[in-house]
């Protein structure tokens, strides 16, 4: 009986988890390879802005968080310097400093008298390309169109199901969350299974209250995790209110981007410790299972 508990409280979290958990993904602006380029700016931001669109329609709204222009921009260090800096590295440095688990990049080119496009989708955390296409055409109008042919089956590889780049808690896990799993392996320590003794009454006993204990700090840690991505959509409601404009100055605006970027920031945060929390609980769950079965 204690087992079946055990094996539905597992399903239960573990669909919570997958329910709260969320993949950002940033597509960068599309530029070209060289410093000149047959394409306008407005150009080059409608081909982006299709990319982005792509994404968008490709993966589920329930895992996946598609960053807008203005979220790069504000995630982007505050110092000009460092964002100048920035600028110039490469996409998954970037994908790194504003959080993306995954980024996109796009370079426009030129082919004997054809326009060429390259847009790459690296995993932020580990480097490694997961895809990308290579097009020609004569204008804008035709790599327009590549993209909205291409670029969805390039997204939808993230949400399919095994694929290498996804961890089970949802995507990949930042330094801080690493070091969680670390000191869970190095601290709860599993019962070696002894050959082929049964355990006596009180290893059993013992055993069962800490399962018991384990279970209870794995539901506590999922709890705060699901409290922590309440948060964090409650953040991001306010953060996406916007306020009556008129008569506001320069500096008005100024003060109302900064904000905003702290607001995103606070978001952010609150996703990242909830993410802690759920992972940390179903590891401790995991524990728990083990020690049940076992004993």
């Amino acid at each position: 009986m204690s087992r079946r508990i055990i094996l539905s409280i597992l399903l239960i979290g573990g669909i919570v988890v997958q329910a709260f958990a969320q993949n950002v993904v940033a597509v960068l602006e599309i530029v070209p390879s060289s410093g000149e380029s047959a394409l306008t700016i407005q150009e080059f931001r409608h081909l982006t802005d299709e990319l982005r669109t792509q994404a968008r329609n490709a993966l589920p709204r329930s895992g996946y968080t598609i960053l807008t222009r203005d979220n790069i921009i504000q995630l982007l260090p505050p110092d000009e310097a460092e964002a100048e800096c920035l600028a110039e590295s490469c996409a998954v440095d970037i994908g790194r400093a504003i959080g993306a688990e995954y980024v996109t990049q796009g370079f426009v080119g030129s082919f004997q008298g054809m326009l060429t496009l390259t847009v790459e989708l690296y995993e932020s955390m580990s480097g490694n390309m997961l895809g990308s296409f290579v097009t020609e055409s004569e204008d804008a109008k035709g790599l327009l169109g590549t993209i909205r042919e291409k670029a969805p089956a390039l997204f939808a590889k993230l949400s399919e199901p095994g694929f290498s780049g996804l961890l089970a808690f949802g995507g990949s896990p930042t330094n801080d969350e690493r070091r969680v799993l670390m000191d869970l392996q190095d601290s709860v320590e599993i019962p070696a299974k002894p050959q082929p003794q049964v355990p006596s009454p009180q290893s059993q006993r013992a055993g069962f209250w800490i399962a018991i204990g384990l279970d209870i700090i794995g539901a506590a840690a999922l709890g705060f995790g699901i409290y922590k991505h309440i948060d964090a959509n409650g953040l991001h409601s306010e953060y996406k209110k916007k306020p009556d404009a008129s008569g506001w100055t320069e500096s008005d605006f100024d003060e109302f981007g900064r904000r905003k970027s702290s607001e995103l920031k606070k978001v952010n945060d609150a996703r990242r410790i909830g993410n802690i929390g759920l992972m940390t609980g179903g590891a401790f769950f995991a524990a728990g299972l083990m020690v049940h079965v076992w004993f």
